[in-house]
C-alpha cells in the first residue's frame, strides 16, 4: 500500500500530462472553427451561435456519452483486475453502441434543429447561424460518435501515442481545409457557418479511420483486438449485468445535460449583453481551463484502476496532489486573467460598448471559476469509483438545486440584471465546490466497484454498491 502511495506522483503524471496534451488538441479543434468564423464572418452573433451549438449537441448525445462512459469505467476496472476478456467484451459493446447511438443522434438532430430557435430567446441572426452549422454537423455525426469513443479508449490502457497522431491529423485537416471550404462556400454564396462545420466533419472522418486501423487492425492496445471484433451487434447482456451503474450514468447524463441546456435557455432570456458576455467570454476560460479540467479528468482512469486493486489510500493520496497542483495553477490563472482583462475584453468583443462588460465578467468570474475546476476533482473520483448513487446526488444538487435555482433567482436581486447574471454565475461555482467537497469527505464512494466477484460456491456476484 505504501509503495502505491509513493508511486502516486508517477501514476498521476503518467495519466494527467498526456491527457492534458490531448485536451489542448481538443481545444484547438474548437478554436479553429472559432478563429475562422471570426475571420470570415466577424460577427458576435456567429460566435454566440457556435456556443449554442455546443450545448445543443451535448444535450442530444447525452445517452450515448453516458453509456460509453459507463462501459469505459467497466473496461478499465476489469482490465486492471486482470479480466482481459471482460474488458474486450466491453470494447466490442461500446463500439457497436457508438454506431447505433450515432445514427439516432443524426436522425434526432436533423429533425429537431428547426425547432431550437423557438427554445432560445436570442435574436434571428444567432438562430440563422445556428441552423446553418447544425445541419452539416448532425449530417456527419456518426463519425463524431465513433471518434469520441475511439479517442477515449486508449487513455484507459495508458496507450496515448495513437491519440496524439489522430488528433494531429484532425487538427491539420481542420486548420487547412476549413478556410478553403469557407472560401468555396463564399464563392458559391453558400452559408459560411456551414462551411466551418464541413471542415470539422472531414477532420473527424480522417481521425476515425486512422484510429480504427490502429486499434482493430494493428492491435495497438495489445489486448488481441482484431477487425473481426468491429461488431455491429450490441451485447445488451453486459449492460443488463451492470444496469444500476449504466442506468445511473444515463440518468446523470440526461439530468446534467438537460440542466445545462436549461441553463443556456435561461441565460438567453436575460438581456442580450448578458448572454453574449457569457457565451463569448467563456472561450477565454477554455484556454486556461484545458489544463485544469483534463488534469482533474485523469482521475477517472486512475480511480478506476485503484478501485480494481482495492487501493483506497492511493486514491486519497493522488487526490491531495491533484488539489495542490490545481490550487497553485488556479492562482496563476486568476492573476493572469485579471491582469489581461483589458486585452481579452478587446479581443473578444466586436462591439466597443461591450468591452466594459467583458472586463466585469473576467474580474468577477475568475476566482469562483478556479474553485469550480477543483470541484471537478471530487466529481471525477465519484465517477471513477462507480458510485452511482453519489453521482446522482451530485448531479441533482449541483445542476438543479444550485445552478438552475441560483440563475433563476439571483440576477433579479440586483439593480442591473446583467451584473446580477455575472454575480450569479460566480456564486454558482462557489456553491458547487462546497457541495462536491462535502460529498467526497463523506467517503461513500470508497465502497463502490464494478468488478464481478465470486462467492464460496463459485457463483459470480455483482459487486455491491
Amino acid at each position: 500500500m505504501t509503495r502505491g502511495m509513493d508511486n502516486s506522483w508517477k501514476t498521476l503524471l503518467k495519466f494527467s500530462l498526456p491527457v492534458t496534451l490531448i485536451g489542448i488538441a481538443d481545444l484547438l479543434l474548437i478554436f479553429i472553427d472559432l478563429i475562422w468564423i471570426r475571420v470570415f464572418i466577424d460577427d458576435t452573433n456567429a460566435l454566440s451561435a457556435l456556443r449554442l451549438s455546443t450545448s445543443i449537441i451535448v444535450f442530444i448525445e447525452t445517452v450515448l456519452v453516458a453509456v460509453i462512459s459507463a462501459l469505459l469505467i467497466f473496461i478499465s476496472q476489469n482490465y486492471s483486475a486482470g479480466k482481459v476478456e471482460h474488458a474486450k467484451k466491453g470494447i466490442r459493446n461500446a463500439f457497436s453502441f457508438s454506431i447505433y447511438a450515432g445514427l439516432i443522434v443524426v436522425i434526432v438532430g436533423l429533425i429537431m434543429h428547426p425547432f431550437f430557435k423557438y427554445a432560445f430567446g436570442v435574436n434571428e441572426d444567432v438562430n440563422a447561424y445556428l441552423s446553418q452549422y447544425l445541419i452539416v454537423y448532425f449530417s456527419g455525426y456518426i463519425f463524431f460518435s465513433l471518434n469520441n469513443f475511439l479517442l477515449l479508449l486508449p487513455r484507459y490502457f495508458q496507450k496515448l501515442k495513437v491519440i496524439y497522431i489522430g488528433l494531429l491529423l484532425a487538427i491539420m485537416i481542420n486548420l487547412l481545409l476549413t478556410p478553403l471550404v469557407m472560401l468555396v462556400f463564399n464563392y458559391y454564396h453558400l452559408p459560411l457557418m456551414s462551411g466551418a462545420a464541413v471542415g470539422t466533419v472531414l477532420a473527424n472522418i480522417v481521425c476515425t479511420i486512422y484510429l480504427i486501423y490502429k486499434l482493430f487492425y494493428k492491435d495497438y492496445l495489445e489486448v488481441k483486438l482484431s477487425k473481426y471484433e468491429l461488431t455491429f451487434k450490441p451485447d445488451f447482456q453486459l449492460i443488463k449485468e451492470n444496469i444500476k451503474f449504466v442506468g445511473s450514468q444515463i440518468f446523470n447524463g440526461i439530468t446534467f445535460n438537460l440542466s445545462m441546456f436549461l441553463y443556456i435557455i435561461i441565460l438567453s432570456y436575460y438581456p442580450d449583453e448578458a448572454f453574449n458576455v457569457y457565451a463569448v467570454g467563456t472561450y477565454a476560460f477554455l484556454i486556461f481551463g484545458v489544463f485544469s479540467q483534463n488534469f482533474a479528468a485523469s482521475l477517472i482512469p486512475i480511480v478506476a484502476n485503484y478501485i480494481g486493486k482495492e487501493d483506497i489510500d492511493s486514491i486519497k493520496a493522488t487526490v491531495k496532489k491533484v488539489i495542490i497542483v490545481l490550487g497553485g495553477y488556479g492562482l496563476v490563472v486568476v492573476t493572469t486573467i485579471i491582469l489581461l482583462s483589458d486585452i481579452l475584453s478587446v479581443a473578444l468583443s466586436s462591439n466597443p460598448e461591450m468591452i466594459s462588460r467583458f472586463k466585469e465578467f473576467f474580474i468577477l468570474y475568475s476566482i469562483p471559476w478556479a474553485l469550480n475546476t477543483v470541484s471537478f476533482v471530487f466529481v471525477f473520483v465519484v465517477a471513477g469509483s462507480g458510485d452511482y448513487k453519489g453521482g446522482m446526488y451530485l448531479t441533482i444538487t449541483n445542476m438543479y438545486v444550485i445552478v438552475l435555482g441560483s440563475l433563476l433567482l439571483l440576477p433579479h436581486l440586483f439593480p442591473n440584471v446583467t451584473t446580477g447574471v455575472i454575480i450569479a454565475l460566480s456564486i454558482i461555482n462557489i456553491m458547487t465546490f462546497i457541495n462536491s467537497l462535502s460529498y467526497y469527505l463523506l467517503g461513500r464512494w470508497q465502497k463502490a466497484s464494478l468488478i464481478t466477484k465470486e462467492d464460496s460456491k463459485g457463483k459470480e456476484l455483482s459487486a455491491s454498491h
